[in-house]
């Protein structure tokens, strides 16, 4: 299933563990203080934190396109 909302609704699919696949763009550009990408996703301490495992990592133009799914079993999801 694709995904597309506000960051409200991201953090709430993460938070709820129903995100099986993360595709992110990131490029070199700094823009300073801006719109969150996600919500609140139910983590409050670091132990806490959702794990994710980069699948691929690939150039798209001057942005690098990652591709990670969660991390299974001691110390993950």
């Amino acid at each position: 299933m694709l995904l597309e909302g506000g960051p409200a609704l991201a953090g709430a699919f993460v938070a709820a563990h129903r995100v099986d696949r993360i595709v992110a763009f990131v490029a070199p550009v700094l823009l300073g203080a801006g719109p969150a990408a996600l919500g609140d996703a139910g983590v409050s301490t670091i132990t806490e934190a959702h794990r994710w495992r980069v699948e691929r990592a690939t150039m798209s133009g001057a942005d690098v396109r990652i591709s990670a799914v969660p991390v299974t079993g001691e110390g993950g999801d």
